[in-house]
């Protein structure tokens, strides 16, 4: 899908291209959404920029995420993508040339929605390409900030959950924590990846007045990188925590076992005693020989009991 955006004349109007004629030259931004070949063509016919491939975002070398050639300057970045339960990097390209913005991504990211209703209201933020591009990765980090407030008020709930004891609980915590740490890794990496692309852009022409911006991203993201640090070393701790626990009601169902078979030793020798069959045994001919033996085998079974519980292990 093709999007084009223009900033003249004091509003910020969207169009849905649905054909060449469309693309017109006040159009300051165009929004490639897994495009299709006709887009491409359209792009390259309207202002003769030849645009990326999807597969190309890509690469993961410093060399390959930022750079510039004949085609203008080219920033990429990772954006972070929550859907049904599942967290993964889009790669988001951002290209910068002849005064306009061109972007390429394969799925919808909701920093760009949110981007889109900012500048709306706010004309500093669509004041040329560049401007629309610090906007769109200021909304990013905005919305990484956000991911990390919710991760932090889930670890209050498991933190109870893990300190109460209950093992029935242990699976589910398990698999919250691990989430967590799955999420927090891979925002972590387009945070390092954010840092990187600022720091490079803030050396560029193309940012030229767009320094505080720029600068102002460059502090948010070390926030949230000292935060990602915190929230990363807290649930491992709790991760400890949580497996600590298991093994520790582990270590009760085996000692509730260990303690069976010391109360049952004594009784079973004497079973085992009355139990043989050799045709002299004096006690063969008891009368009460049968209820004796079970009186015997009782009072040596509660006999390590009170032991165990007068030394506190049972």
């Amino acid at each position: 899908m093709l999007t084009a955006y223009n900033a003249a004349n004091g509003t910020f109007r969207k169009v849905n291209v649905n054909q060449l004629s469309d693309l017109t030259t006040e159009m300051i931004w165009l929004d490639l959404n897994t495009p299709t070949e006709q887009d491409r063509q359209w792009v390259k016919q309207a202002y003769g920029q030849e645009l990326q491939f999807i597969e190309e975002l890509g690469e993961i070398e410093a060399s390959e995420r930022f750079y510039r050639d004949e085609h203008g300057l080219h920033l990429h970045l990772y954006s972070l993508l929550s859907s049904n339960d599942i967290t993964r990097n889009v790669n988001v390209g951002f290209t910068l040339n002849k005064g306009r913005l061109y972007t390429l991504r394969s799925d919808d990211l909701s920093e760009f929605r949110t981007f889109y209703s900012q500048a709306a209201k706010n004309p500093k933020l669509r004041d040329g390409a560049i401007a629309i591009m610090v906007g769109i990765t200021a909304a990013r980090v905005g919305i990484m900030a956000d991911t990390y407030e919710r991760l932090d008020s889930e670890l209050e709930p498991i933190s109870l959950a893990i300190f109460r004891g209950n093992a029935r609980t242990m699976s589910r915590v398990l698999e919250s924590l691990a989430r967590i740490e799955d999420i927090n890794g891979k925002a972590r990496l387009g945070l390092l990846e954010n840092k990187r692309a600022q720091s490079n852009l803030a050396r560029s022409t193309e940012a030229a007045g767009q320094a505080e911006a720029i600068n102002e991203i460059a502090l948010d993201v070390e926030s949230l990188m000292t935060f990602s640090t915190f929230l990363a070393e807290r649930a491992k701790f709790l991760m400890d925590a949580a497996l600590g626990m298991i093994n520790i009601e582990q270590n009760k169902r085996l000692n509730i076992f260990t303690v069976l078979s010391v109360i049952l030793m004594p009784p079973t020798l004497i079973a085992s005693i009355y139990g043989m069959n050799f045709r002299h045994m004096p006690e063969l001919e008891w009368y009460y020989g049968y209820p004796l033996s079970l009186l015997l085998m009782l009072a040596v079974a509660i006999g390590p009991i009170l032991y165990l519980k007068r030394k506190d292990w049972l």
